[in-house]
């Protein structure tokens, strides 16, 4: 590659799902722009609108009409989606909303009691049964609740409960979790949410969002820019990136291990960091330690990170990955198995994975467990590995991704 390659992507997964979610119960018609293109958003968007939101596509935009939501005719399906199932939850019941949740295999066996008691706490009234979330109509009532995981997705739903509650509700997080539900609401009601350090105060409001032009999306660059760091002669500028503090663990990691990314044209759009971000390969890069906060700021990038481990100078050391046991699949099962088969030697402590580097990995059979990102992990991991590797499933990376293969292509070619 011998001249700079421009990229956009489509609309970053999280704020897609958030963006839906208020859109549908603001006043009056809501446009929302490059909206994420992966089955998990369309999941939240078939949700919906079985509970009453108008949602019309036309080109790259959603219309979306709503103001109270209704009950569903029959289960929602959220499919794969966690944060559709988690959000959801949190917002029919401050709507009042009678429901019934449930998701796919994988879904079904991933925690939702952590989303289901601080809800209840609040006044929600919900079970969980047969791995169905069941919502009965619900007052949301306020008063103090914690979050005792690192998860935003609980956060934001009890934020999107606590907006339409009979009084306010004082939420204390134990980490610093991602702040897009914060953000949006702020942008555009700015009495609606207070926030003073780890307490966060929710006041009842009724929101009306502006139109929302979504940036990329910052962990589907994520596997783009680690193959840019790992071939060289690369150089790639992502345009219209999503750019939040809170995301660019991955990005800051990188470029502590010696690679070459810098960020331009950053500016503030409806309360998110946007700006432009660009790759340069700048040789193989060195191993670093990996703290658990930095983990809780690129939770989503740590497969890649993995791959780019692996290929680099010296041992990483990842600490705080419990969390990571709990998504789409146990992807540090993920992880291990599958670097342990290409040859890599890695090792599996208590609360930490340390990944010894090497010039190559050899190829194998994947086993993806119909994880997204584990799958397009190892794909990236392909290019730089000897012989012939089977990924069992690429059809998942749908989930998120849908147009990886093209985008990757671009790059490459």
């Amino acid at each position: 590659m011998n001249s700079k390659r421009i990229i956009r992507l489509s609309g970053d997964k999280s704020i897609s799902h958030r963006a839906l979610m208020l859109a549908s119960v603001s006043n009056g018609y809501n446009t929302i722009t490059n909206l994420c293109n992966g089955k998990d958003v369309q999941s939240t968007i078939d949700c919906l609108k079985a509970c009453g939101a108008i949602i019309n596509k036309k080109g790259n935009s959603y219309t979306i009409k709503s103001n109270t939501l209704t009950n569903p005719i029959k289960p929602l399906n959220c499919g794969n989606s966690g944060t559709t199932m988690r959000l959801l939850t949190g917002l029919l019941a401050g709507q009042k909303v009678s429901a019934v949740l449930y998701g796919d295999q994988s879904l079904s066996k991933r925690p939702m009691d952590r989303v289901i008691q601080p809800l209840r706490k609040i006044g929600a009234d919900i079970n969980y049964i047969n791995n169905q979330i069941v919502i009965n109509e619900s007052h949301i009532n306020g008063g103090e609740v914690l979050n005792p995981t690192s998860s935003a997705q609980v956060k934001s739903s009890i934020i999107l409960a606590g907006l339409y509650g009979n009084n306010s509700t004082v939420l204390t997080e134990s980490y610093n979790t991602r702040d897009h539900t914060e953000k949006m609401i702020l942008c555009h009601s700015a009495n609606s949410i207070e926030i003073l350090g780890k307490q966060i105060k929710i006041n009842p409001t009724k929101l009306k969002l502006e139109n929302i032009d979504i940036p990329g999306d910052i962990s589907k660059a994520s596997f783009l820019i680690a193959y840019a760091c790992l071939s060289p002669k690369s150089d790639i500028l992502f345009e219209n990136m999503l750019v939040n503090p809170r995301r660019l663990g991955f990005i800051n990691s990188l470029n502590k291990m010696g690679a070459n990314i810098s960020i331009y044209n950053s500016e503030s759009k409806l309360g998110e960091n946007v700006g432009d971000i660009r790759v340069k390969y700048n040789g193989r890069l060195k191993n670093i330690k990996v703290d658990e906060q930095t983990v809780r700021d690129m939770i989503d990038e740590i497969p890649i990170l993995s791959i780019v481990a692996a290929l680099s100078k010296g041992v990483m050391t990842i600490s705080g990955i419990s969390e990571l046991k709990l998504k789409e699949s146990n992807r540090v099962l993920g992880i291990v198995s599958n670097l342990r088969a290409m040859g890599c030697n890695i090792t599996e402590n208590k609360a930490s994975i340390d990944i010894k580097g090497q010039k190559y990995l050899y190829n194998t059979n994947i086993k993806t467990y119909s994880d997204h990102r584990i799958a397009m992990a190892f794909h990236i991991a392909s290019f730089f590995s000897k012989h012939t590797m089977t990924i069992d499933d690429l059809e998942c990376i749908k989930i998120s991704f849908p147009d990886f293969f093209k985008k990757l292509n671009e790059i490459i070619l």
